[in-house]
């Protein structure tokens, strides 16, 4: 399964979405549509989920997550786009949930897995994307991170 979900960093704000269900906060975004390509993707899935149309989007990060359940691992890619504008009529009430501005430096006091908050602050800091696995428990607890960061620290690329 393919997940794209999208950053829209402007002005030193980050627009999140509120879903209800899950008492969290996360970046709009959905399931990639057969032969969709994930800039596509992410695109698309902004606008259906904020009314705004992603200006200047480009990869940031691509995600392996893998779940720990009691049968065995679970996994999916999650990509990530990132972009700098957006074009429309923001609509700030959705089928799933709220979208909301948020300063970057209050991003730490957000409920949010932190899997996400982690690829959100690479990318608030970085311009160059991160590749990483991570691993959640069967109630997405973040067990661990591995990025290229840590790859590329080890002098193993």
């Amino acid at each position: 399964m393919r997940v794209v979900n999208s950053l829209l960093l402007k002005d030193d704000k980050i627009l999140l979405l509120f879903k209800q269900s899950r008492q969290k906060w996360f970046l709009p975004g959905g399931k990639a549509e057969f032969s969709e390509n994930v800039i596509q993707t992410g695109i698309r899935e902004f606008f259906e989920e904020s009314g705004l149309q992603l200006q200047n989007a480009i990869l940031g990060a691509v995600t392996t997550v893998v779940v720990e359940e009691d049968e065995g691992q679970r996994e999916w890619m999650l990509y990530t786009i990132k972009g700098t504008d957006a074009v429309g009529t923001l609509c700030e009430v959705n089928r799933e949930g709220t979208l909301k501005w948020h300063n970057i430096d209050k991003l730490d006091e957000l409920p949010m897995f932190e899997g996400d908050r982690f690829i959100i602050k690479h990318l608030i800091q970085h311009d160059e994307p991160i590749v990483s696995t991570q691993f959640y428990t069967s109630t997405y607890e973040l067990i661990k991170v591995i990025s290229s960061f840590d790859v590329e620290d080890k002098g193993i690329i």
